[in-house]
């Protein structure tokens, strides 16, 4: 991605420099627009009924406020339809953003300048709202653009002051005394407002300019750090695919040179020799977990296999694999599942890894005469899935650490020097991947349990695996 640009689907975002235009979610200005007109009525309604104000021109203010509603819908409908974020390039559709924008703010400011002038004038204290429109205009905008707007700000403020103090325009008063004719009053108000409003622009330029700047390195390191991702998932897949060959060729020399020299072969090497093919299977399975690890960090690898499938024969297929391993310890299996549990919306491969995951966990860390109880339940229009044990447990400080990668607890280690520390980090992922949340819950020496929920799948697809 080029840094110094951005663009994205439900908003346009465009940066080419600080000084250029940053066009940030026209969406939003549209919105905050009618907010401001439910504001001004408001205060409409208050200035007559709660204060009793008699010398504003309520008329022509509710005119300006019907017609800054018109204005807003027009802008809507123009945005809606138009399409001027939909085409062309980013250049072009800066341009269309900018006087999109630039229209927008100059008839907000003749509109908020005629309502100041219905409703007091320069002694309004609302004239305070010609701050918000030039800080608007400097997010909005360039900075040569803002100072324009700020200057056009001035413009108006300055003559519709000069203009009621030399009776040129009706003054609708706001207070009885009448020193919006006094000189110094006039001078004072349109050397204030206008000096203001342009250290205004400058200081929220600043602002801005060191915003974007921020925003740019963001990008940049975000770039990077996606970039070492996929290098890391690379280096990872290459490596696990050279060790796992040759590790897998020193398990078959090991056991066919068992297979027929096994009884001329010394006691004390024969014994050596039996557990290799045991640490080779524990280091393939390393090497296993580390490429699913690998392919698990690729979300839109996973997504695109994603299918409409049952989530019952899923579960109770990679049981049954596992019940040889059971019985070895005497842990009783059990799966109990709701009648109609509804098709969940994944990748089978992923799923049976997900269950594989949970089932061997409990069954690897369960002592013998233990028991291992799968449930499968739906509500709310997701499907849960529970694995519970009778095993050694968790410690209550290594629960927060289940999920991370690579790590197992103090107890899991002492009682079974094998795995990865990654099942659980891999479980988590898939499961998240999937759209569903993982929970675990836990006592040592008592039991685990952990409970996964995943969404099942839309009505309209009728069709599952």
């Amino acid at each position: 991605m080029n840094a110094s640009s951005k663009t994205a689907t439900n908003s346009v975002r465009v940066i080419t420099s600080p000084q250029e235009p940053y066009i940030w979610r026209p969406k939003w200005f549209l919105a905050m627009r009618f907010i401001a007109i439910t504001g001004v009525s408001i205060a409409l309604i208050a200035s007559r009924t709660v204060f009793h104000i008699k010398t504003f021109d309520f008329r022509a203010l509710w005119v300006l406020t019907a017609l800054l509603l018109v204005c807003n819908i027009l802008y809507v409908l123009y945005y809606r339809y138009a399409r001027i974020e939909g085409s062309g390039d980013k250049q072009t559709m800066s341009k269309r953003l900018v006087r999109f924008i630039t229209v927008q703010i100059n008839i907000d400011l003749v509109l908020l300048t005629l309502m100041l002038h219905f409703s007091g004038g320069a002694t309004n204290p609302f004239v305070f709202y010609y701050f918000f429109h030039t800080i608007l205009s400097t997010i909005l905008l360039s900075k040569p653009a803002a100072y324009t707007e700020a200057s056009l700000a001035a413009v108006m403020f300055s003559a519709m002051t000069l203009f009621e103090g030399e009776g040129i325009l009706k003054h609708y008063a706001l207070f009885q005394a009448k020193y919006h004719t006094t000189p110094l009053f006039i001078i004072s108000m349109i050397s204030a407002v206008p000096s203001a409003l342009y250290i205004t622009v400058y200081l929220a330029s600043s602002i801005m300019e060191r915003l974007r700047l921020h925003r740019i390195e963001l990008e940049v390191t975000l770039d990077e750090v996606r970039r070492l991702e996929m290098e890391k998932s690379r280096f990872l897949d290459v490596v696990a695919h050279d060790l796992k060959s040759p590790i897998a060729s020193i398990e078959s020399l090991v056991t066919s040179l068992l297979s027929v020299q096994g009884d001329k072969i010394e006691p004390s090497v024969k014994q050596t020799l039996e557990r290799i093919p045991k640490r080779t299977k524990d280091l393939i399975s390393f090497i296993q977990e580390l490429l699913e690890f690998s392919r698990i960090s690729n979300l839109k690898q996973i997504t695109m296999q994603f299918k409409t499938l049952n989530f019952l024969p899923i579960v109770t297929a990679t049981v049954e694999i596992y019940m040889s391993q059971a019985l070895d310890k005497n842990i009783r299996i059990s799966v109990q599942a709701d009648p109609d549990i509804p098709p969940v919306l994944g990748s089978r491969e992923h799923l049976e890894h997900m269950v594989s995951n949970l089932v061997s966990n409990a069954i690897r860390y369960t002592r013998e005469n233990g028991s291992v109880t799968i449930k499968i339940t739906a509500k709310n229009g997701d499907v849960f899935l529970t694995v519970a044990d009778t095993g050694i447990g968790i410690p209550e400080d290594a629960l927060p650490k289940i999920f991370t990668d690579f790590f197992r607890a103090s107890n899991a280690k002492k009682f079974s020097t094998s795995g990865t520390g990654l099942g659980m980090s891999i479980t988590k992922a898939i499961v998240e991947k999937h759209g569903g949340t993982i929970s675990v819950q836990s006592q040592e020496g008592e039991g685990t349990a952990f409970t996964v929920r995943l969404p099942a799948a839309p009505r309209k697809i009728n069709s599952a695996e």
